[in-house]
């Protein structure tokens, strides 16, 4: 989403005056907001912070009949985003899921829209990834989407890579290849990413043997998945990461990916901003629409998922934000995003 000052709610009981946490006033921060609320594409990510095609796939076909949805501001508490869903107003959309299968049933109501799926294809059991449908299922799902769109339009992810009692590098050999054989021809591209231990994440997982992220451990997997990858004609790059596994052939990717954007679309972008979400992002900047808590695939390491999520969403709400009320939400407080989509210009590739 467009940048912002970091801004600590004003309104909070535990802020003795109206002021952010720079000695900002709540006027200042609107302000501040409106003037950064500019992106230069639109670029819609659904979701990184939770899984739209599985959960909330009515709710995200109503916003694009409404041509608009409300975003929870990233980092300005009590602030919202009204994001443009028209058709000539977004360029791409960029699904993120563990399992898309809803979305399949409804896509000649994305007829309007360009868009690419990024599916995550983890081979891990119930105790790490409780609810998620079983690993055949989705490469059935995985091939009737690719079938439907093409493999252009297709990603898979390995992600996170960890290691464990259970899950050793053997047990990665052969899911890696397992996986690379079902999905030859199916797809664009592999991404890989390995586990980072963010605290709340660390307390669910810990207690079943994972591993911390080591240097030599992510080149040793990254020469076992560069082979296997070659082996079968894969494209595999890393997601974010700092680790440098050139050497085998896998480079530094990015998940939204221009060039593949650009063949998708079938028209250039010009000047646009990379993305800044965290350090090392390889991505095109992207509007991300969904809201955190709301995702019940149930897995250990995601640090989008509470250990109880919230799924009240209601799919008539112009936001996920299952607290949102707009009859109770000051205008003020929900500032348009402007962006100027490529779409218009139409510059064409060929």
């Amino acid at each position: 989403m467009a940048r912002s000052i970091l801004y600590t709610n004003p309104e909070s009981p535990h802020s003795e005056s109206r002021e952010g946490r720079f000695g900002t006033s709540f006027v200042d921060t609107i302000r501040r907001v409106r003037v950064f609320s500019y992106i230069c594409s639109v670029i819609v990510s659904a979701s990184r912070r939770t899984d739209i095609p599985a959960f909330h796939t009515e709710w995200f076909l109503n916003r694009l009949r409404a041509g608009y949805c409300i975003v929870t501001h990233h980092t300005a508490s009590g602030i919202y985003h009204r994001v443009p869903l028209t058709a000539d107003a977004v360029d791409c959309i960029v699904f993120r899921s563990k399992n898309p299968a809803p979305m399949l049933r409804r896509l000649d109501e994305l007829h309007d829209y360009d868009y690419l799926f990024n599916i995550t294809m983890n081979p891990y059991g119930r105790e790490m990834e409780s609810r998620v449908p079983r690993l055949t299922e989705r490469i059935e799902t995985f091939r009737q989407l690719s079938r439907a769109i093409g493999s252009q339009r297709m990603i898979w992810r390995y992600d996170p890579v960890f290691l464990s009692p259970k899950y050793d590098l053997d047990f990665h050999r052969r899911a890696f290849e397992y996986l690379c054989r079902e999905l030859h021809g199916w797809s664009y591209k592999c991404m890989i990413g390995f586990i980072v231990h963010h605290p709340f994440v660390a307390r669910r997982i810990d207690p079943l043997s994972v591993k911390r992220r080591d240097t030599e451990d992510i080149r040793t997997v990254g020469q076992l998945f560069g082979e296997i990858a070659r082996r079968y004609g894969h494209r595999i790059e890393t997601c974010a990461e700092a680790t440098d596994l050139e050497e085998f052939g896998i480079g530094h990717g990015a998940c939204v990916e221009r060039q593949q954007i650009e063949e998708i679309v079938g028209y250039r972008f010009g000047k646009v901003k990379e993305s800044y979400l965290r350090p090392l992002c390889n991505c095109m900047e992207s509007v991300d629409i969904g809201h955190y808590s709301t995702c019940d695939n149930g897995c250990l390491y995601c640090y989008a998922t509470p250990e109880r999520p919230d799924m009240r969403t209601d799919p008539a709400s112009p936001s996920l934000d299952p607290l949102f009320d707009s009859r109770k939400i000051d205008p003020e407080r929900i500032i348009d995003l402007k962006a100027a989509s490529h779409r218009a210009a139409q510059m064409t590739l060929f």
